[in-house]
């Protein structure tokens, strides 16, 4: 039978999946609008373009604040025009590619940390994730020195070792990273590899 103090205890798990949210919403990083805004307005101008150019094709040419200068090559030029074709393409190919990359959010600085509580939102730099994972991975008995790189679902881990012959050691390292991830818990699942370099003589 439980008691009440053991049902307060234990997690409430739409609690625990809505502070995972609520981290990972935190650590996201922001649009960059200026980047939006850029492009917009690049492909704001390359539509003017094609449209100044369509109308100067039909024999209607629009009055607009481009240039004379823009103007009289709007009216004599040819969508079949090797250049009029490749300026357009660049020009809107800009804007999508900056509207793009302004509304794909960028890689976080933070691990958001797994925790059971929405009002409590825990993070672990970068750097500070490779640092303790290194310490982990040196834990390991024959590591002189390992490095650790964090990607967004991967994690690798190389190490170096004065033994000749160590074919365990690899695993070794993955589980003694593996463990401190988990004792971390952050919300994303990590992917664990290692590699083990032999010192030379």
């Amino acid at each position: 039978m439980t008691t009440v103090e053991d049902a307060l205890s234990r997690p409430d798990p739409a609690a625990a999946r809505r502070a995972s949210r609520v981290a990972v919403h935190t650590f996201r990083p922001r649009r960059s609008w200026p980047a939006l805004i850029v492009g917009a307005l690049v492909l704001g101008v390359a539509a003017l373009a094609a449209v100044e150019v369509a109308s100067a094709l039909a024999g209607a040419p629009m009055r607009t604040s481009v240039t004379s200068a823009a103007g009289e090559h709007a009216a004599t030029a040819r969508w079949s025009d090797p250049v009029v074709q490749t300026a357009s393409a660049v020009a809107a190919a800009t804007g999508l590619v900056l509207i793009a990359v302004a509304l794909v959010p960028g890689r976080s600085r933070f691990t958001a940390l797994r925790t059971a509580d929405p009002e409590l939102v825990v993070g672990l730099s970068r750097s500070g994730l490779k640092r303790t994972l290194a310490a982990a991975a040196q834990e390991v008995g024959g590591v002189r020195a390992a490095r650790v790189s964090v990607g967004r679902r991967r994690v690798r881990v190389r190490v170096r070792t004065d033994l000749r012959e160590a074919p365990e050691l690899r695993g070794e390292v993955s589980a003694a990273v593996g463990r401190r991830l988990a004792e971390l818990e952050p919300v994303s699942a990590f992917k664990v590899t290692a590699s083990v370099r032999h010192t030379k003589a």
